[in-house]
């Protein structure tokens, strides 16, 4: 059995993949990667977070165990945290590196390793194949427990006044506290808890934290935010009139926003309201990265902002690559993974939630009011997305012949160009597009569709399901 990262670390389904045995493995090979490149005479540190599933705490203990007997420094997190949590503290303590227990937004059954680089962020493309190569090469060294914290290779610390003092230090709180708004937070039982309401007592705004308290089964779902798993807080921010709801995943590294009127808007509208607000009202510059299966709306106000874009295959690890090379003031993929420079090159979903109210704050203005001036300026834009849970052979199939799919005119409208950058995209002349790609995190097919006109919408996906089930 061959051990794969995907698109943002290793996940897979407890006591099949994701077993102790396989996550020592794993956990020996990081360590070996970095000891490897540890400066001669330095031991290597790391940093160890989890998150609130079913036995994040143990793997993490597992982990802590692995990597102390490779002569590994371990900071060991002494309660559950969101990732972000994990890349502060690794960033501002100068470490090697850090391992989170967290399978994100995937379901109950799922766990997962991400590994977070001395910049605090995700791993690059060459330390993952180091790390993926050096798996089941020898076999894992252990140590136990209690005899690793005895001698100070691990260490318990509290990993959560670093990664507030952060959020303190980029955020205008004291402008959100100021205003009389009403927000409306979904935990989803997930590592974000109660940080958005701590963060913001103590003024005029009134916070409610809804599903705070940890369940390892996530109330029988997946703490992902997307529309059926937000109805709760919907109905909530509606109910309550609120200003706003947010919704943080499961590690809480994403956000999802409804607004007062009940609609979960597109991630990329909201990487255009930050936007707007940091080059418009702060006067920053600099580019924008954004994965292929984002918003048409980012690339039109990149262009009229004068703005550079980078387009990258979906993945939030290809946007840290973008903003380590470049000087980008922004990066945002499609599921609610946003990084704002200056902060750190990662996306946190407490933090991109608080930047959207200080915009509301300082601007004056109420999200419906400043997502209408953008859609009025770019566009109104319809997008939808399906799953489909395909056998592999079938799945295969797919990819294999979309290549050869080069219609002239898809839906009435002329195609003005393809894309196989990750997996098959079609782009039409009004910049509507269909795209069909496999999942980094689930054995699953993704089809995309974005296009300006609503009614068009059912047709775009109608035309990507049939392809896929004729595969």
């Amino acid at each position: 059995m061959a051990i794969k990262f995907g698109t943002e670390g290793w996940r897979a389904v407890m006591a099949e993949e994701f077993t102790m045995s396989n996550v020592r493995l794993v956990a020996q090979a990081i360590a070996e990667h970095y000891r490897a490149q540890a400066v001669q005479g330095r031991r290597a540190t790391l940093a160890v977070g989890y998150d609130t599933r079913f036995l994040s705490d143990r793997f993490a203990q597992a982990i802590s165990e692995v990597l102390a007997a490779n002569g590994v420094r371990v900071l060991l997190s002494d309660r559950m945290v969101p990732t972000c949590a994990v890349s502060r503290y690794v960033k501002d303590g100068g470490l090697s590196a850090g391992v989170m227990v967290t399978a994100s937004h995937n379901p109950a059954v799922y766990n997962g390793i991400k590994v977070k680089e001395r910049y605090g962020g995700s791993a690059m493309s060459e330390t993952v194949a180091s790390i993926e190569r050096r798996i089941g090469r020898s076999r894992p060294k252990r140590v136990a427990f209690e005899e690793a914290l005895r001698t100070g290779l691990v260490r318990r610390v509290d990993l959560l006044p670093t990664f507030l003092a952060g959020i303190r230090s980029f955020v205008d709180l004291a402008a959100v506290r100021r205003g009389r708004s009403r927000v409306v937070v979904d935990s989803m039982h997930g590592a974000g808890g109660r940080i958005i309401e701590r963060l913001l007592a103590g003024g005029r705004c009134r916070v409610e934290t809804l599903r705070a308290e940890r369940d390892p089964l996530f109330g029988g779902g997946a703490p992902e935010p997307v529309a059926e798993n937000v109805r709760q807080l919907r109905a909530r921010v509606m109910r309550a009139r609120a200003a706003l709801g947010i919704a943080n995943d499961g590690d809480a590294d994403r956000v999802a926003v409804i607004t007062p009127d009940g609609r979960r808007l597109h991630s990329g509208i909201l990487l255009c309201v930050l936007l707007q607000y940091l080059v418009e009202v702060k006067g920053q510059t600099g580019g924008v990265a954004t994965t292929l299966s984002s918003t048409v709306m980012v690339k039109r106000m990149a262009q009229e902002l004068g703005l550079p874009l980078w387009e990258v295959p979906v993945g939030f690890k290809y946007i840290v690559e973008r903003m380590l090379k470049d000087d980008i003031l922004i990066g945002g993929e499609e599921t609610g993974g946003i990084g704002v420079r200056g902060y750190l090159p990662e996306r946190d979903g407490i933090l991109n939630g608080l930047l959207i109210l200080e915009a509301m704050a300082v601007q004056g203005r109420s999200l419906a009011r400043l997502v209408g001036e953008l859609e009025r300026r770019y566009g109104c834009w319809h997008s939808a997305l399906q799953n489909f849970h395909l056998p592999p052979a079938q799945a295969d199939r797919l990819f294999a012949t979309l290549p050869r799919w080069r219609p002239a005119m898809v839906d009435g409208l002329r195609v003005a160009s393809f894309s196989t950058m990750d997996g098959y995209k079609v782009i039409l002349e009004d910049d509507s597009w269909l795209l069909f790609r496999r999942s980094g995190t689930e054995p699953i097919v993704r089809i995309y569709a974005e296009t300006l006109t609503r009614r068009r919408l059912p047709q775009l996906m109608r035309t990507g399901i049939r392809l896929a089930r004729g595969a």
